[in-house]
């Protein structure tokens, strides 16, 4: 059974966000091919020439950390686009720019502060978490398999934010905990390794739902909704509306 799926009216807020984002992702990937040249040209600069310093490798450091803050904001926007999450996207590439920004600023000035590394350990942490979570949020389940994404997003959370606080118990933490972290960090990536397959063995039933007797699902981001085929139904995560009808036969 085949669908098709036809956007009806779109609430303002959604199209306002596509609208910034597109505008974004311009910007961002202006930037990242910038530095992606910028990289290049260093790079081959320091194989070519004898005398490749501190201040070469300073730039180059410089410039890889402006490519990987662009590569964190464009892996966030797809979520933020789709208003998934809420204010996590938006705070992954916010932080990733700031760790990335306290990074390069420590690269220059040469701080040799065990506060301020810790501190941007933290940040980078905090990034990254935010950077993955939206990631998997992208993943559509259907209604029986939505546990295993909030279960990955819950460990997630959590062993970020052991893995956050570890360097501030000092030198020697305590044992217990780091193993306690381990387990935790484990059990995610096994959840997160599950959500993509469970996406892949159940894109069928996100595309089709059995639209013949209902819509049970969004079709864009796989929540469960209740509706009839041909009505107009809005969905409260995602924040779209469209109608559902089925594909004309051959």
């Amino acid at each position: 059974m085949s669908v098709v799926t036809s956007h009806v009216l779109q609430i303002s807020p959604p199209r306002e966000r596509r609208s910034v984002g597109r505008r974004v992702r311009r910007v961002a990937l202006a930037i990242f091919f910038a530095s992606v040249a910028v990289n290049a040209a260093l790079g081959i600069y320091a194989l070519v020439t004898p005398d490749f310093g501190e201040t070469q490798s300073k730039i180059l450091a410089t410039s890889l950390c402006v490519t990987a803050a662009v590569v964190v904001a464009l892996a966030c926007e797809p979520a933020w686009e789709r208003a998934l999450l809420g204010p996590v996207p938006y705070a992954g590439a916010i932080l990733g720019g700031t760790g990335f920004a306290l990074a390069v600023f420590a690269l220059w000035s040469e701080i040799d502060s065990e506060v301020y590394a810790k501190s941007l350990s933290s940040v980078m942490t905090a990034a990254t978490a935010c950077t993955v979570a939206s990631l998997l949020a992208l993943v559509r389940l259907p209604a029986r398999h939505r546990w295993v994404l909030v279960v990955a997003l819950t460990l997630l959370a959590l062993g970020a934010t052991m893995f956050a606080i570890a360097p501030w118990l000092g030198d020697d933490p305590p044992d217990t905990y780091l193993r306690s972290m381990g387990v935790v960090l484990i059990a995610f990536a096994a959840f997160a390794v599950t959500v993509p397959v469970l996406h892949w063995i159940d894109r069928a039933t996100i595309v089709a739902a059995d639209v013949t007797d209902a819509v049970r699902y969004c079709p864009h981001c796989g929540m469960a909704i209740a509706g009839a085929p041909g009505s107009p139904l809005h969905c409260a995560r995602c924040d779209r509306a469209f109608v559902v009808t089925p594909a004309a036969g051959p």
